[in-house]
Formats: C-alpha cells, structure tokens, sequence
C-alpha cells in the first residue's frame, strides 16, 4: 500500500517529551522525515496550552508560512493572545 502525504503536518502532545516518541515513530516510517517542536498554545476548541510539532521531509524545510498554515490545519488557535511559535530551523 502506498500513501501520500502533503508535509509539514503539524499535531500536538500533552508534554513536550512525546515528541521523543513521535519522533522514533516518524522514523521508522521514514529516515527522511523529521518532528520539531515549533508551538505552545490552545486547540481552537479550547482546552490547556499544549505543545505542537511539525513533521517535515528533512529536505525541505518549511518556511514561516507553511508552518502557519499546518498549525492552523491542525487547529492551532492562533488568535489567542497566548499562541506563539518558532518558525526557524
């Protein structure tokens, strides 16, 4: 079975140490995929602050827009005053 997937997909965890994990599991899948940390803030339903991340092809490194926009597909609020992320590599 062969799967496409558009990158950078952002997700968020509970704890910032998940991303050790996720970022084993996203390894496995593939050695050309990477997880960053790149945000603390809210889901737009609400909820605490939680931590999200990036999975991107290590090629290609997303830019500032790119990242915003995985963030907000993956429902990262980003109006909440709170909201902050990094966007360098």
């Amino acid at each position: 079975m062969q799967v496409t997937v558009s990158l950078p997909k952002a997700f968020s965890v509970r704890d910032h140490h998940e991303f050790d994990a996720h970022s084993h599991l996203v390894a496995r899948l593939n050695p050309d995929l990477r997880v960053k940390a790149i945000a603390q803030g809210i889901h737009v339903h609400g909820g605490p602050t939680v931590y999200w991340g990036i999975v991107h092809h290590v090629n290609h490194q997303p830019d500032s827009e790119t990242i915003k926009t995985a963030l907000t597909e993956a429902g990262f609020d980003t109006n909440h005053g709170g909201a902050r992320y990094d966007a360098s590599f």
